[in-house]
C-alpha cells in the first residue's frame, strides 16, 4: 500500500493541494516490478487517478484507484451525525502529529491538509496502518472516506459481515468493502 501511495504522489502536487480523498480502491496480490500513474478523470472539482503495479511477467501485481474531491466547504466545518457502533472491535490506533509527518516525507504526500498544528491523517496512510496491523499481503478493498481522522483522535475499527468500519467516537470516517 505504501508504495502504491508513494507513486501516487508523483501527480501534480499543486494542482491536488486542498482536495480530499473521498474512496479507494485497492488491489494487492504480488509484489510489483514497476509502477506507473494515469490520470483517469481530471475535472474541476474531482479526479480519479490509476497507479498500477506489474510483474516481473507484465501481469498487474497491484493496484489503486483514487477518487479526489476538492471540497465546497472547509473541512470539520460540517456537523457530522454520531451513529450506533455495529461490528466487534478489531484494532484502535491514534497517529500522531510524527506519524503523519514520517508518512508525508516517505510518500511524498503534499497535500497542505496533512501539514500544520491540527493536520489530517492521510487516508492511505491509514489503509496502510491498518493492512500492516492485520498482516495483510493480499487485499481487495473498496474505502469510503466519510468524514476526517485529525491526529490525536483515536480511530477504532470494527469488522462487520465482509466489511471493516472506523470510528472516531461514535462517528463513522471509513468503511471498507472486502471485495
Amino acid at each position: 500500500m505504501l508504495e502504491l501511495a508513494h507513486k501516487l504522489a508523483d501527480s501534480d502536487a499543486k494542482f491536488f493541494g486542498g482536495w480530499v480523498l473521498a474512496g479507494a480502491e485497492a488491489h494487492i496480490h504480488q509484489p510489483a516490478e514497476a509502477m506507473a500513474n494515469q490520470v483517469l478523470l481530471a475535472k474541476e472539482r474531482k479526479s480519479i487517478i490509476r497507479v498500477a503495479g506489474t510483474a516481473a511477467d507484465g501481469s498487474l501485481a497491484k493496484e489503486l484507484r483514487v477518487f479526489l474531491v476538492l471540497p465546497k466547504h472547509k473541512l470539520g466545518t460540517k456537523p457530522l451525525e454520531p451513529e450506533a457502533i455495529k461490528g466487534d472491535l478489531l484494532t484502535k490506533h491514534t497517529f500522531t502529529t510524527q506519524e503523519i509527518a514520517d508518512y508525508v516525507a516517505y510518500t511524498g504526500d503534499e497535500n497542505v491538509i496533512h501539514k500544520g498544528e491540527h493536520p489530517i491523517v492521510p487516508g492511505l496512510c491509514m489503509a496502510a496502518w491498518l493492512q500492516r496491523e492485520l498482516a495483510l499481503t493480499e487485499l481487495d478493498w473498496r474505502i469510503s472516506f466519510l468524514a476526517p481522522v485529525y491526529a490525536d483522535d483515536e480511530l477504532c475499527i470494527y469488522r462487520t459481515e465482509g466489511q471493516l468500519a472506523a470510528y472516531v467516537g461514535a462517528i463513522n470516517v471509513f468503511v471498507i468493502k472486502e471485495l
